[in-house]
């Protein structure tokens, strides 16, 4: 679960990134301005497109725009978009069980606990209230083509969570 505190934290810097550039628009050009509302319209649309993932030779579908980097502390990639927040796709190095991620979910006292199966893995998501107020939390396994691959994030919004919970199952090559 260090990835889902590392993950927290991404969100938080994105959050303050979005209000910083918020910010920006207030104060700058006209044309700072213009271009945050297209992408707020962008992103406003739920549109998903597909988003390439070169170092895992696989891609996803993610509303709006996202930025891709690579994933911290792993084989993979961390994705940054308005639609998203911050999710992390990466090799798993020790592939868990869907009873051992509730198992490890217990830690953080999760309300509306929901598991489902999936061909090729299986999805956990779940909620919980912290210091930091509402936290939504998303963790996905997929095994394509003999590898098996983690999808998961940690935000505070719930359609952001809902967002990458998508976006993990249409992972494929």
């Amino acid at each position: 679960m260090t990835r889902a505190s590392i993950l927290f934290i991404a969100v938080a810097t994105l959050t303050t990134t979005a209000c910083k550039k918020k910010e920006e628009g207030a104060t700058g050009s006209a044309d700072k301005a213009a271009e945050g509302k297209a992408a707020e319209g962008k992103a406003a649309e739920g549109k998903a497109g597909a988003v390439q993932l070169p170092k895992l030779g696989l891609q996803l579908d993610v509303p709006g725009e996202a930025k891709v980097d690579d994933a911290i502390g792993g084989e993979g990639h961390m994705l940054m978009g308005e639609g998203i927040g911050a999710m992390q796709v990466e090799v798993a190095k020790t592939p868990q069980t869907i009873d051992e991620a509730k198992s490890d979910a217990e830690m953080y006292t999760p309300k509306n606990l929901k598991t489902e199966t999936l061909p090729d893995g299986w999805a956990l998501t779940f909620d919980n209230t912290g210091s930091m107020g509402a936290n939504y939390f998303v963790q996905v396994r997929r095994d394509i083509g003999g590898k098996t691959y983690t999808c998961s994030t940690t935000g505070s919004q719930p359609g952001q969570a809902a967002a990458v919970l998508a976006a993990c199952k249409s992972l494929r090559k």
